[in-house]
């Protein structure tokens, strides 16, 4: 009897397989391994229409079939996962197959192929043949060290480009206070700029750089004070009490200026009352972006803003905090996990850079965590998660976006779903 090749296996469909076997299964639930999944996501190469499909297949499954010694079947066609996600069969087949060399997924074939499941008058699965969620639930620990590991990354690469840009100005700053040496750090500046280092290199060699700096600065004033001890006619270089705060004003450093400004900020983001948050959300733009922002960005960003508080935006999106790994406690930080939201949703770099250009930052980042949420609760709803920010983007745009009454909405349920599990 002859008989006929299924699929090409490879290493992964193996090792995947092999995991789908073990006995020793941590205990574990849909929820938890879930969030874990979609966390690991960037890690795991997963995005796009993959992620998408893996949103789909997890919410299928029962919550009691990710529990003990059972196994989260999932039994359904790729002709309705090309249905749900508006893909095609031929592209459904390609990303199923990613979450399986992705060591997530195993698959479990029928003799057919067809994929079924059987249910006992408990609920169990008695017989199932499909897509097998049990290597998810073996890896669950290696997992969660991955995710801990790619977020301590991330939060050190982004202090490191703060640094970077704070190191720079500071160095920009110092050559227009003494431009008798602006040519030769403004050169040291470029020589780093020019090596080609990743942010933490660049970022303490621009600190060694600040540091020579402000020694050789030091240094100078200190020589010069020295030499004019004692002679009672020359008048100090340095009056610690100043006769007028304007000039006080002018001779200060811009770089303290901007810190000054840019914490102070902060803390208005913090615990300024929804009434006051479209002025807020006007001079955080300003303290952020620059000047190179257009008023009618500004004034979109205000205007979806207007009614949003960050502790609105909490409670409506728990699912997204939980994803982004982030409490949402200010609109910075906030804006800072845009990048994991867009990767959750399936959404490109320059996809986000677009609506962020158009609507404001802190606008766009509120709508993309509005999108995972929703993606997240309701994800056979939402065929294409990139494709709903786009559209509220243009929504915001035309000054037809009440985001608003989703976020009440999101709230609603979050609250309803928490006084049911309470019960």
């Amino acid at each position: 009897m002859e008989i006929a090749s299924f699929r090409r296996i490879t290493p992964g469909i193996l090792a995947s397989a092999r995991l789908a076997m073990a006995n020793d299964i941590p205990e574990t639930s849909k929820a938890e391994v879930a969030i874990i999944l979609k966390k690991a996501a960037p890690i795991l190469g997963i995005d796009g229409s993959t992620y998408h499909i893996m949103d789909i297949l997890i919410g299928l499954s029962r919550a009691d079939d990710w529990k003990g010694a059972n196994r989260p079947i999932v039994a359904i066609s790729n002709a309705k996962l090309a249905e749900y996600t508006c893909r095609s069969e031929r592209q459904v087949t390609r990303c199923i197959r990613r979450l399986v060399e992705a060591g997530i997924v195993a698959y479990r074939d029928s003799p057919t192929g067809r994929r079924f499941v059987y249910r006992g008058k408990d609920g169990d699965i008695s017989k199932g043949y499909g897509l097998d969620f049990t290597p998810a639930r073996v890896r669950i620990n290696e997992l969660k060290a991955l995710v801990n590991e790619f977020q301590a990354r991330l939060n050190s690469e982004q202090e490191a480009r703060r640094a970077v840009t704070r190191l720079s100005r500071a160095i920009v700053d110092a050559c227009e206070a003494y431009p008798e040496h602006a040519v030769r750090w403004s050169e040291e500046l470029e020589r780093v700029k020019g090596l080609g280092l990743d942010l933490e290199e660049e970022a303490k060699a621009l600190e060694e750089v600040h540091i020579g700096i402000v020694a050789e600065v030091t240094d100078e004033y200190v020589q010069h004070d020295m030499s004019a001890e004692g002679d009672m006619r020359v008048t100090p270089n340095i009056n610690t009490t100043p006769q007028n705060s304007f000039e006080s004003k002018e001779k200060r450093p811009r770089s303290d200026e901007r810190e000054i400004s840019h914490s102070a900020y902060d803390r208005y983001a913090v615990d300024a009352s929804t009434e006051k948050k479209s002025e807020l959300i006007r001079l955080e733009a300003h303290a952020s972006t620059g000047r190179n922002r257009t008023g009618s960005v500004d004034e979109i960003q205000s205007s979806v803003l207007a009614s949003v508080s960050v502790g609105l935006l909490r409670a409506a999106c728990p699912q997204a905090c939980e994803m982004a790994g982030k409490e949402f406690r200010s609109w910075p930080e906030l804006a800072a996990a845009a990048p994991v939201m867009r990767v959750m949703i399936g959404l490109s770099e320059a996809g986000w850079v677009d609506g962020a250009g158009r609507v404001g930052r802190y606008a766009a980042a509120a709508i993309l965590a509005t999108v995972l949420e929703k993606s997240a609760r309701l994800p056979d709803q939402i065929s294409s998660p990139g494709g709903y920010f786009r559209a509220m983007i243009d929504r915001a745009v035309e000054g037809q976006l009440h985001l608003e009454k989703s976020l009440f909405g999101l709230a609603d349920g979050a609250f309803k779903r928490g006084a049911g599990g309470a019960q």
